[in-house]
């Protein structure tokens, strides 16, 4: 599914039935499923007492942790593009690397970032540092072609567009904590300055805890729940079957096979509300989190839309407060932030594939050491790749830690 696919199932769930000044959001969601955006940029960082995790850290007597919550503390920025279900491209660059020169890990004056593209089963990755891309490949065996692949993303998309779009106005949950902030000019990394409403949100970890019971509630009453289920088990179903002919059936078997499990489910579901679920009230709930020392938790949303009803800039920051017996320096609040823009929006950015005289693949890697030259020995992508090989050079291992 597109990035923005997922991102926009968290805000509906979250947001869709808003009324008053949040409606605008719910509004914003609706909208951008029919026009996703194609670029975005994201910087993540450390939120909350960052003072007190330091004084924590230094407590301990632990350098290396004290630089790690320091490069927390400076964030890192994604800058990505995507040109369609295939193929997409971001970079992850750190603003405070002092932890990988600390530790040899990077050299020179450029700040450290990794690249990524991705096209179709293939990623590539780069650092500045280094002369070529290294590729990875997904070897699964696997007898689903490249075709049928593409064909059930498709469709799989077209399902859940399709879900949200019914799911969304329906959705009837009430925020509590909205406010609108009026109008602010935002401007974006492609120059452009738009005019925006500024709405923001806020959630404490009771109201947290009573959309998700209201969302479970939902689920086992709302049809187009169940209906999604049941076509979204249908088609893995037979994707899967390409790949294990066990598993063949006819179209009505997978059909019953799938409604009989999520009726199922949702029954088992009902049954806990109706029994365990009244007994775990919110209130309980936060009771229980504060004897085992969770004071808090708290989720800040800020959204600002432009006149198309589209969201170009959004601001998460989800923390959470601590008071346990052990701290020292108690409460601690710490949490990460998260600060998004969006342009393009119905316009796909083109992604270029490197060539092949500019990619290493994995298993140049293992014929040829001269191939690992292309890798600077100063950088942190050519550390990991040599730790892969003395594991016995396993791609699936070296992919999942370079991948976030």
């Amino acid at each position: 599914m597109k990035k923005w696919s997922v991102l926009f199932l968290a805000l509906m769930l979250l947001l869709a039935g808003c009324s008053g000044q949040a409606s605008l959001v719910r509004d914003t969601v609706v909208a951008s499923l029919d026009h996703p955006n194609y670029d975005y940029q994201t910087t993540f960082k450390l939120s909350g007492d960052k003072d007190k995790l330091f004084k924590l850290a230094e407590e301990e007597n632990d350098p290396e942790l004290t630089a790690i919550l320091k490069a927390l503390e400076a964030g890192f920025k994604l800058t990505g593009s995507q040109q369609d279900l295939q193929k997409a491209k971001m970079v992850i660059e750190m603003n405070d690397e002092q932890v990988l020169r600390d530790q040899k890990l990077w050299s020179g004056d450029q700040k450290a970032s990794l690249e990524v593209l991705v096209d179709t089963n293939d990623v590539y990755v780069k650092t500045p540092l280094d002369q070529k891309y290294l590729q990875l490949s997904n070897n699964i065996d696997t007898s689903i072609s490249a075709e049928e692949m593409k064909d059930f993303q498709e469709k799989a998309q077209k399902l859940t567009l399709s879900f949200l779009k019914k799911y969304i106005p329906k959705f009837g949950y009430k925020l509590s904590q909205v406010k609108n902030h009026g109008k602010e000019t935002v401007k974006l990394p492609n120059g452009e300055s738009v005019e925006t409403t500024h709405l923001s949100i806020t959630l404490d970890m009771k109201e947290i805890i009573q959309l998700l019971r209201y969302i479970a509630e939902d689920a086992t009453t709302n049809a187009e729940v169940k209906n999604f289920a049941v076509d979204f088990l249908v088609m893995t179903g037979e994707i899967a079957e390409k790949n294990d002919p066990t598993m063949k059936m006819t179209p009505a078997e997978r059909r019953t096979q799938a409604e009989a499990m999520v009726t199922l489910g949702l029954q088992e579901l009902k049954q806990w509300l109706e029994t365990e679920g009244k007994e775990y009230t919110p209130e309980k709930i936060v009771e229980l989190a504060k004897e085992e020392g969770i004071d808090g938790l708290n989720l800040t949303l800020d959204y600002y839309i432009d006149q198309n009803k589209l969201t170009v800039k959004q601001v998460s920051d989800f923390s959470i407060t601590v008071n346990d017996e052990t701290l020292d320096a108690k409460p601690v609040t710490f949490g990460f932030a998260a600060d998004t823009l969006a342009w393009n929006y119905g316009k796909a950015t083109a992604i270029n594939v490197p060539k092949a005289a500019d990619v290493v693949n994995y298993e140049d890697l293992k014929k040829d050491d001269k191939a690992l030259e292309a890798f600077d020995e100063n950088g942190f992508l050519r550390a990991i790749i040599d730790f892969s090989l003395e594991e016995q050079g396993y791609e699936a291992d070296l992919g999942s830690m370079i991948l976030p």
